[in-house]
């Protein structure tokens, strides 16, 4: 009887145990989406900017399509003068290009500056992405001791199992062992999640 508690023991705390650190991977896994998110939300936000201005500038951008094909034409005009010299009179051709004979270009559009509460809204969504980040490997550090003592009671119920459970079917524990070394208890995933997080950059502000 004694066996049988120990047996249904050692089960319960790799099932604590592999509960715990499955937890502790959507945790990180949130936290990555929460990230994204936010980085996401200021390319939204500069998207949405972008579109409004362009918009807006409809038809200014008429006008300048007009202005561009009169100057398409000039410039036309000014190639085919210049051919008719290069195959006519090279002389007067070599003298039209040091002297840059050439059209003058067109007028620069300036642009419109963006409204104040545009860039507050990029300097929050930036201050909010680097404090999000800050506590993200704030928490980690933490909850990477709870995962230790999780890889420990799944990892040492599992191994318990195998070696003093001769009902239960063993390959059962050891392919659940294997499986948790390779998704769960080993470092692979979880220092994958922490560097896609550390190397996300926070979100340029304009």
């Amino acid at each position: 009887m004694s066996g049988n508690k120990t047996i249904v023991t050692a089960k319960f705390a790799a099932l604590t145990g592999f509960l715990t650190l499955l937890v502790c991977t959507y945790y990180l896994r949130s936290e990555v989406l929460a990230l994204s998110h936010i980085r996401f939300s200021a390319d939204e936000l500069r998207a949405t900017n972008d579109l409004k201005r362009l918009r807006e500038s409809y038809p200014d951008r008429v006008q300048q399509h007009e202005l561009a094909m009169k100057h398409y034409e000039l410039e036309q005009q000014h190639y085919q003068k210049m051919l008719e010299l290069y195959e006519n009179s090279y002389e007067e051709y070599v003298k039209r290009i040091e002297a840059e004979f050439k059209p003058p270009p067109l007028p620069v559009s300036p642009m419109k500056p963006d409204p104040p509460e545009i860039a507050q809204q990029f300097y929050e969504i930036n201050a909010a992405f680097r404090t999000r980040k800050n506590q993200y490997f704030a928490r980690t550090s933490r909850l990477n001791w709870i995962a230790c003592v999780a890889a420990l009671m799944l990892a040492g119920g599992l191994m318990f199992l195998l070696m003093f459970d001769t009902v239960g079917v063993r390959w059962h524990y050891l392919a659940a062992l294997l499986l948790s070394f390779t998704f769960l208890i080993g470092p692979a995933l979880h220092s994958i999640l922490s560097g896609i997080i550390g190397f996300l950059e926070e979100p340029r502000v304009y």
